[in-house]
This record gives C-alpha cells, structure tokens and sequence, in this order.
C-alpha cells in the first residue's frame, strides 16, 4: 500500500510494507547493512522508513543513513523527515534552502495514559474539549503536532526541546505556534485513515 497525501509542506508518502525481505533487498547496500544489525520491530521501522522515503525521493539507489541525532541524511539538495507507526510509515522531503521539515504520524486515537499534563500548557490544557474521548483525541493530535515540530527545530537547535517549550493554538487544520527558540515554525495537520498526520516547517529568520 502506498499513498499520497498533500500537505502544506510538502507531499507526504503513507506506506505499509507487506513483504519486508523483498523491501530490504531493494534498498541501497549501505541501509542493508544497517537493517542487519537491528532488532525485528526496529528493522522492519528501518525498512518501512527507507523504502517510504525513496519513493519520495524517485531514487533507490542513494542510501540514506541517520546524522548522529537519528536524523535521516538525504541527497544533496534535499530535506525530509521520517515517522512509523505500527506497519505503517510516512514521509515527507522538500527542497533544502527553505527551512526544516518535520513530520509525524500517530494513531487518531486517545492515549492510554493521560499525558496532557507532561505535553500541554496551561493554556493549552485549559483549551480542550470537556468529554474524556474528544479530550483524549485532541490531546493526540496535538502530541503529533508537537513531534513533528520538534523534527523540525532540531537541526538548528540539536538539543532536547520539552513538549511546553512550544505551544500551539489550533484552527482548523492549521496551527499557530508560540515559542520562545527563535525561529519561525509552521505546523498543519489533518486526519487520515484513522491516524492524525501533522507536518511543520522550521527558518531561522
């Protein structure tokens, strides 16, 4: 299964990978090599990230390693970013010399531990909905959000950035961000086949 999802900052690839040995013979020695010396939920997240970023790219024969914060390494003249979820994985690429981009994919579901305390604002705890479901919904989405702006800052900021280090005031599938990291950050996000896909894009003014 492979999709395309068009997003504000970029098109976003939303693959599952049903035969992971033919998957990894087709991906470049180098990422082969990588996968051999995972665990098998690691690998099989290795190969489903690689294979869905090279279908992105239109090109499987340059590897793509990991800096040394876990980051994917693409080609030159390219940026992107990579995320799983059970079988399923994402990604997005841009055209590097416009920023960041940073992309995640959870399931659109409440959590099973209540971690609205540890990821929102006080003004963002005080923004959700009243109902546990609708609460636990909105406390994923905005999980995503958060995630796939972290992906986003990191390269400028390469250090841990706490979950209320950011915060976010939705409206619709876009979302206004608040920090104080000094960059500029773009984030959006939209529901897709039972998961909450959110992107962002970080510039250094």
């Amino acid at each position: 299964m492979i999709e395309h999802v068009a997003m504000p900052h970029g098109s976003v690839v939303l693959l599952e990978v049903e035969d992971l040995d033919a998957a990894l013979a087709a991906l470049p020695d180098a990422e082969r090599a990588h996968a051999a010396t995972l665990g098998e939920l690691r690998r099989r997240e290795h190969v489903t990230g690689r294979t869905a970023l090279h279908v992105a790219l239109d090109d499987f024969t340059t590897p793509i390693l990991a800096d040394d914060r876990g980051a994917p390494v693409l080609p030159a003249g390219w940026v992107g970013s990579v995320s799983h979820k059970g079988p399923r994985a994402a990604a997005i690429i841009s055209p590097a010399g416009a920023g960041w981009v940073g992309l995640d994919l959870e399931r659109a579901a409440p959590p099973k531990v209540d971690i609205a305390r540890r990821i929102l604002t006080p003004r963002e705890q005080a923004a959700l909905p009243g109902s546990d479901d609708d609460r636990g919904l909105a406390v994923t989405l905005r999980f995503a959000i958060k995630e796939a702006i972290y992906k986003a800052v990191d390269p400028y900021l390469r250090r841990y950035v706490g979950f209320t280090e950011v915060e976010l005031e939705l409206a619709g599938e876009h979302c206004v961000v608040t920090s104080a990291l000094g960059l500029v950050i773009e984030a959006s996000w939209r529901a897709h086949g039972g998961h909450w896909l959110a992107t962002a894009r970080a510039i250094r003014p």
